[in-house]
């Protein structure tokens, strides 16, 4: 089927109205029982939505505010704020959060969670209304927006609702294989390579599957019909090259993202084991039923998407009006899906060439979209009566519509929106006090609270990211911080030498009390250190020979690094502490990416920071480049010579200057060829 033009009529508009209305009533309903805010006091972000999104939300959008975007000190000592970006809240619907005042937000975000899952659906609509303009009008406005409400409601996105970086995939899946179809079609890599920019903008992570199932949905269209190898070839340098422009337009993300990936433990990990069926075709199967528990912690993948989409899609599987060749192609294909899934080396390669943790099944949302799409396609040709097809697609909207009442009201995650803002009313006091001496770090002393540092926007050590360097999650473990979850996290915990070389100035130390009805009173008390150092100090030359991995975990590997910094060994940790400041370097600037100073050395000296080595750091006395020295195995440090010295250090995110670059010729190439297709198709 070739998609046409089709000019905006009371149709159209009615059929994408329904498709638009049908999620955001069901979600709204669930919500209402859940207790959702905006009718209760639960909010979606809960789990990695407490814990990792909402937090860097709000870190992002105080980083927007100060026009500090690359680099952030609010967790593990600093880091690539670009990058996690990238990773989590790269998405430009974020941006109308951050118009809102910060006591709406969390409902404002539950609320453009359901405007995901609407825009699914009305994309999902126009794609196929448009692709066949030929099928009956009735079907066209009711069964396509059944099947467009099925993928907008289907169990990956009610078992995902929570993992806000990921919807905006979905919502654009539609439109990119709309563009594709128009590449293959029409010769027109417009929407293709907008849309496909897009997405690998948005969430790179899901787009790099995107990027595999267009490769597939290409050979896919080559093997529906006969196609010459001209053909053939033609189109596939197109679509090579528009692929291509798509991913150089967004090397500013990709590239910088890519080298902070390679610095992760996850990225060490590969295959392990014998090739092995890790999930069978009857597990499978359940999965595609309604009512079932969703899977979030392993499992198997959520494949739901309406009993009568499977029914339709056998249908058009054993229709006589299909050709033989479009059915072989078309079930190689699903099969080829499925089989990925089951297959664990299948699985492992769909998630970026590592298993992932817990949230099973991420790439599920392709075969679901594949499989309302043939039945879609089915639909769209067949001479089936009214009386069966309009009654069998009313029990898909009946099912679906249930399906996800029930699993919102029951299922999904949710939290209390008070237990995320707990400690706002004594952080709006404690926060202010880490800019009292220029720069300072502040922490918890024992609140385990994931990424509170990003949640207030407080420079400390706390911190949970996937994007964390392996070097960080090795250099906290070794020294004793506890953590949350393995390979990606750190909770700080107090001592001595943790709160002095830190530069720890203010700790929060809470207790927690019963009032009379058994409720929960929590009770704060702020510490001040007057050990901690501050930001970069001059120490002894033994840091050189030092090596963290070189000593027994805990307490004897922070004496140990503590011990490598002091010049007398002899004195009373608060003299060296004392000692160490007086080298301590003054601040005459700080960015988050730029913070100048002098120091003075009596003879020549090392010097310490504090700020974490990702490659990213240039260190330069008096305006001389000089070479950084890792320190520790994780921290910048430097020789400097002997006297008085301007001392900077710079931050450049490593591999942005290169996508930027990449990105700029890319968006000239675009810009070229659409001029090459154009004048083409004059000529024509």
């Amino acid at each position: 089927m070739k998609y046409n033009v089709i000019k905006l009529d009371k149709k159209l508009i009615a059929g994408a109205l329904i498709s638009f209305s049908i999620p955001f009533v069901v979600l709204l309903t669930g919500f209402l029982l859940r207790g959702i805010a905006p009718f209760g006091e639960r909010t979606l972000c809960a789990m990695d939505g407490f814990s990792q999104y909402w937090p860097m939300l709000e870190n992002m959008g105080e980083a927007i505010k100060d026009g500090e975007i690359f680099y952030s000190f609010n967790g593990a000592g600093g880091f690539n704020l670009w990058a996690q970006n990238a990773y989590y809240t790269n998405s430009p619907l974020w941006l109308l959060i951050y118009i809102l005042p910060h006591t709406v937000r969390l409902p404002a975000i539950n609320l453009l969670v359901v405007f995901k899952f609407c825009l699914a659906s009305l994309f999902f609509y126009l794609r196929v209304y448009l692709k066949y303009p030929k099928a009956e009008k009735g079907k066209r406005i009711f069964v396509f927006s059944a099947l467009a409400c099925a993928y907008a409601l289907s169990g990956y996105m009610l078992a995902f609702m929570n993992q806000l970086m990921w919807t905006d995939i979905v919502v654009l899946l539609p439109l990119v294989i709309m563009g594709l179809e128009l590449l293959y079609e029409k010769r027109k890599p417009t929407l293709y390579i907008v849309t496909l920019f897009l997405s690998m903008w948005s969430c790179f992570y899901l787009s790099y599957m995107v990027c595999i199932f267009m490769c597939l949905y290409f050979l896919f269209l080559t093997f529906r019909e006969k196609t010459s190898f001209g053909d053939f070839f033609s189109k596939g340098c197109l679509f090579a090259v528009s692929s291509f422009i798509s991913a150089g337009m967004a090397a500013v993300v990709l590239i910088p993202v890519y080298k902070a990936l390679g610095l992760t433990l996850a990225s060490d990990l590969g295959f392990e084991g014998a090739i092995e069926i890790k999930h069978g075709i009857i597990e499978l199967l359940i999965r595609m039923l309604p009512f079932t528990q969703p899977s979030l912690e392993y499992g198997a993948p959520n494949l739901y998407c309406g009993i009568i989409t499977l029914v339709l899609v056998l249908c058009g599987l054993f229709s006589k009006k299909t050709e033989l060749r479009k059915k072989l192609v078309s079930a190689s294909f699903v099969l080829f899906m499925l089989a990925s899934m089951s297959i664990n080396i299948g699985d492992f390669i769909w998630h970026g060439f590592h298993y992932p943790n817990q949230l099973p099944g991420r790439q599920s949302f392709l075969l679901i979209f594949l499989l309302l799409s043939f039945a879609a396609g089915y639909v769209a040709v067949t001479d089936m009566k009214k009386k069966i097809m309009y009654p069998l697609c009313g029990i898909l909207l009946f099912e679906i519509c249930f399906n996800g009442i029930g699993q919102t009201a029951s299922q999904v995650w949710a939290a209390k929106i008070s237990s995320l803002n707990r400690y706002d009313r004594i952080m709006s006091e404690f926060v202010p006090l880490q800019d009292e001496n220029g720069f300072a770090r502040i922490e918890f002393a024992d609140v385990k609270k994931n990424n509170g540092t990003q949640q207030y926007s407080f420079r400390g050590i706390t911190y949970y990211s996937s994007t964390m360097t392996a070097d960080a999650y090795k250099f906290f473990e070794a020294i004793g911080q506890p953590k949350y979850a393995r390979n990606v996290s750190v909770y700080y915990e107090q001592s001595d030498i943790t709160n002095a070389l830190f530069g720890i100035t203010h700790v929060l130390t809470q207790e927690i009390t019963k009032d009379e009805k058994g409720n929960d009173i929590y009770n704060f008390e702020v510490t001040e250190n007057e050990n901690a150092l501050p930001i970069a100090f001059l120490c002894s030359d033994e840091i050189l020979s030092f090596r963290l991995s070189d000593c027994e975990p805990g307490e004897k590997a922070r004496q140990q690094l503590w011990l490598s910094l002091t010049e007398n060994d002899e004195d009373e940790f608060s003299q060296q502490a004392k000692a160490l400041q007086r080298k301590g370097m003054e601040i005459t600037l700080f960015d988050t990416d730029r913070i100048e100073g002098t120091v003075f050395a009596e003879k020549e000296s090392v010097l310490m920071t504090t700020v974490p080595d990702d490659g990213g750091w240039r260190i330069f006395v008096d305006g001389e480049e000089i070479e950084v020295l890792k320190l520790a195995d994780y921290l910048c440090g430097a020789v400097i010579p002997e006297g008085e010295h301007e001392i900077k250090l710079v931050y450049t995110v490593p591999g942005i200057k290169a996508g930027a670059a990449v990105s700029s010729l890319s968006v000239a190439l675009f810009a070229g060829l659409i001029v090459f297709l154009k004048k083409k198709e004059n000529e024509a």
